[in-house]
């Protein structure tokens, strides 16, 4: 969705309540949104609640204040909702013990056809630090620009083109440790 379109969904429903404007918004993003949820949380379903408290928070945001940069509020949202929602449950294990045991225990290959290569690199990814998923998610997955990733993440354009830079570090050293073990 380009910059133009997404600043007049906005302007329509903060000045006008458009229904349209937001569902038009809402399909642009529900995707993105639950994928990154989906890969900070133990359950499918924690991702769908969470994704769906995501959309009615930015929601009741949009309607009544000024936002240049939808993307980067759906994603600030998300990351305060997956900090809750730990805090809430006072969770013992890191948050990539969690992740780590619900990829591997869910049986993904019923839903999704994927080679072991692929499952091998969703159990890399899920292996990193959080920043650095995040960073390789938006950037790669959701295709979104250094400059987006930065509003998103609430870092500077510099910063986040190092963090991308470490993190694909990490992840290809992460992803060639164990090809070379078997």
């Amino acid at each position: 969705m380009s910059m133009r379109r997404e600043q007049f969904l906005l302007f329509r429903i903060r000045e006008h309540s458009d229904q349209a404007a937001y569902e038009e918004l809402y399909n642009a993003y529900l995707e993105r949104i639950r994928r990154y949820i989906f890969f900070r949380v133990p359950k499918a379903e924690d991702a769908d609640e969470l994704t769906a408290e995501v959309f009615l928070r930015a929601l009741e945001y949009v309607s009544s204040t000024r936002v240049e940069h939808a993307s980067a509020l759906f994603y600030r949202i998300a990351r305060t909702l997956v900090a809750d929602f730990y805090r809430k449950r006072k969770l013992t294990e890191p948050l990539n013990t969690a992740l780590h045991v619900e990829v591997s225990g869910r049986q993904i290959e019923e839903d999704i056809d994927l080679s072991e290569e692929k499952q091998q690199l969703i159990k890399t990814i899920t292996s990193l630090r959080d920043v650095y998923r995040d960073v390789l998610t938006m950037f790669y997955l959701d295709q979104m620009s250094i400059k987006e990733i930065a509003l998103s993440i609430e870092k500077s354009s510099g910063a986040v083109r190092v963090l991308l830079h470490r993190a694909r570090k990490a992840l290809k050293q992460s992803y060639e440790r164990p090809s070379k073990t078997t």
